[in-house]
């Protein structure tokens, strides 16, 4: 069985033939291990998984028995909004030849050229509609901050699944309701962290949960550039849920998390505030028990955007842009002197940006292509039937949120929500 997976590659989805292979390797190394170290159980189970996958070209779960074929239970997705997000993630989704039913909108006609662009068979002008949509299984939110838990919960009240954009919340009590509500409809919810999806971040965080790099000491990290300079942009507003934290501060705190887990940390913050009240710059110092995170934002400057996970072996470093990288570098001590460099490289995925591609649309954000990482994992993690993401929990959503009202708390910014 696992001298023939590459023989079957067409009847796998991606995500689940990278489990296989792994799991292979670890099997012929001799790292292969039980759900305790006595217990081989566990891999008799995936082995025979395995061997049942490739006989009959249907994925299997280990748990639950033969799972339905790929075609029976195939995300339908449902698409919130119609801004440049939006743009971004329905590349994406046309990429890698998911199903879109719908789109909404609240101008129709936004809804409807969107649609037309990437084939999309019904445009809505109202989110309730897209709601009570039988044929959508799944919604991308892709709003404006201040209405995620408006859209999202109606979405999860519909029995919908839901992947709601980053902030996922304005603060930890709305986080906290819509972690309840998707547990108590037993639906699958995550936040659009889609950093967590690229191969490197993934690639980083193995070897950070290997323990080969000792414990973690320090992480630090930037990101920022300068702001539209329209007063009336989302950005500056604090009715849009505008500032740095919320919109890319999010990202250096989600790295923090990556490094020292979910634990609160001690906050400490400093910044410079708008004349509207938003955080245009901030320093956050977060002290742990085994170190400490010092995370420099802006929408007020250009600022290296790269990162560093320091440990007692080596260290991580994230190149520019750390929230979407293609590349990083694990370095592993020899001696004080001396340590070997691991260059850790994923090109993103291509587009065919043609005129009759996508209505000749392209990408609004730097690197969105990564987007197709993250359809990736939602689309497996609904195929596993699970309700949460392994790469960006609920508990991990709302370690960032509660760190990111603390910082809030001590720069002063305040919106309407809390």
């Amino acid at each position: 069985a696992t001298g023939r997976i590459a023989e079957h590659m067409p009847r796998f989805e991606p995500c689940f033939l990278a489990e296989m292979e792994a799991f292979v390797a670890a099997v012929r190394s001799g790292e292969a291990k039980g759900p305790t170290a006595a217990d081989g159980v566990a891999n008799l189970v995936l082995v025979e998984a395995c061997r049942e996958a490739l006989r009959t070209g249907q994925r299997v779960s280990t748990v639950g028995g033969p799972q339905p074929p790929l075609s029976e239970r195939k995300a339908r997705w449902g698409i919130c909004g119609a801004g440049d997000i939006c743009n971004d993630f329905c590349l994406a989704l046309a990429h890698c030849g998911s199903d879109v039913a719908a789109c909404a909108a609240r101008d129709l006609g936004r809804a409807q050229k969107l649609a037309e662009d990437f084939g999309v068979p019904k445009a809505y002008g109202s989110y309730e509609e897209l709601a009570a949509d039988p044929d959508v299984t799944v919604v991308y939110v892709g709003t404006i901050h201040t209405m995620h838990k408006t859209h999202a919960s109606m979405f999860l009240e519909a029995g919908k699944h839901v992947l709601c954009e980053k902030p996922v919340g304005m603060n930890a009590k709305e986080v906290e309701d819509m972690v309840e509500l998707a547990r108590s409809k037993g639906v699958f919810f995550m936040e659009g962290m889609w950093t967590r999806c690229f191969p490197v971040i993934r690639k980083c965080r193995e070897v950070l949960r290997s323990g080969e790099l000792g414990a973690v000491r320090q992480f630090s990290g930037d990101f920022g550039f300068v702001g539209p300079q329209d007063p009336t942009n989302r950005l500056w507003l604090k009715s849009s849920g505008g500032g740095g934290l919320l919109d890319i501060g999010v990202y250096l705190v989600g790295h923090a998390v990556l490094a020292y887990g979910t634990a609160q940390p001690q906050v400490a913050a400093v910044g410079r505030l708008s004349e509207g009240g938003v955080d245009e710059n901030a320093v956050v110092g977060l002290r742990y028990p085994s170190g400490s995170a010092a995370l420099t934002y802006g929408i007020d400057g250009h600022y290296t955007n790269e990162a560093r996970i320091m440990c007692e072996k080596g260290y991580i470093a994230l190149d520019c842009p750390q929230h979407s990288p293609t590349s990083a570098r694990i370095v592993r001590a020899i001696s004080r002197t001396e340590a070997s460099t691991q260059v850790v490289e994923e090109p993103l995925p291509v587009y065919p940006y043609h005129a009759g591609h996508c209505g000749g649309r392209r990408a609004c954000f730097p690197n969105s292509e990564g987007f197709v990482y993250e359809v990736r994992e939602v689309e497996r993690c609904l195929a596993a039937g699970l309700t949460e993401s392994p790469e960006y929990t609920w508990e991990e959503s709302l370690a960032v949120v509660r760190i990111m009202d603390g910082c809030r708390k001590q720069l002063g910014v305040v919106y309407d929500q809390d």
